[in-house]
């Protein structure tokens, strides 16, 4: 089985899953040191012609291992992130077919962070119609052949990874196109013919 091993992501960016797609299993590390400012707590929505964030916020100790790291629900972020969801993209074409799937997610209050995205991991492939399967690294792992554990990062263009080539799609706000924004947006818009999107836009591992 052809296997891809990354970190999981919250509700992945485009270039997450152009990679995940051309991959049977993937294998996701919860076994590292838990870092700060990657797309594993924090995914972006367009809304009224801005690029908007949503962060997850987290609790954990220094050194704890991905799997350890819990959310925080003493802060309102749920509400804010389904109200960010619901203005950017509640006159989508598709809202009313999976608004309410996005929606029960937050609204579950998984604790675990891993929990939580990976229930978005399995609604996209289930939107998509893709059979991928779902592993977890029982220990930290030390290298694979596949291995794009912090390749796909929000600190660095996506440009520089020649992963993701920006294939449009219509989108709710401004004239310009907006490229790897939340997988969420191309679903929104897209629907099911997303999978074919991010196969257009897939650029191939050099």
């Amino acid at each position: 089985m052809n296997k891809v091993v990354i970190e999981p992501h919250y509700i992945g960016c485009l270039e997450y899953y152009a990679l995940i797609l051309q991959y049977d299993e993937v294998c996701l590390e919860i076994n590292d040191s838990f870092p700060k400012q990657t797309f594993r707590n924090r995914a972006y929505l367009l809304t009224s012609n801005k690029i908007q964030p949503l962060i997850i916020p987290v609790k954990y100790s220094n050194g704890s291992p991905t799997s350890e790291v819990v959310i925080d629900y003493s802060q309102r972020w749920v509400k804010d992130h389904w109200g960010a969801f619901y203005s950017a993209y509640g006159k989508a074409p598709f809202f009313e077919y999976f608004g309410e799937d996005v929606k029960s997610i937050w609204d579950s209050k998984i604790s675990s962070l891993v929990e939580l995205d990976v229930s978005f991991m399995k609604l996209v492939f289930k939107i998509l119609q893709k059979d991928i399967q779902i592993s977890y690294t029982s220990q930290y792992l030390e290298n694979h052949q596949q291995d794009f554990r912090d390749v796909v990062s929000p600190k660095k263009p996506f440009s520089n990874r020649k992963i993701y080539e920006p294939f449009s799609y219509p989108q709710l706000f401004g004239d310009n196109f907006v490229p790897n924004l939340s997988i969420i947006d191309l679903i929104m818009n897209e629907g099911p013919n997303a999978a074919h999107i991010l196969i257009k836009s897939f650029k191939g591992l050099k």
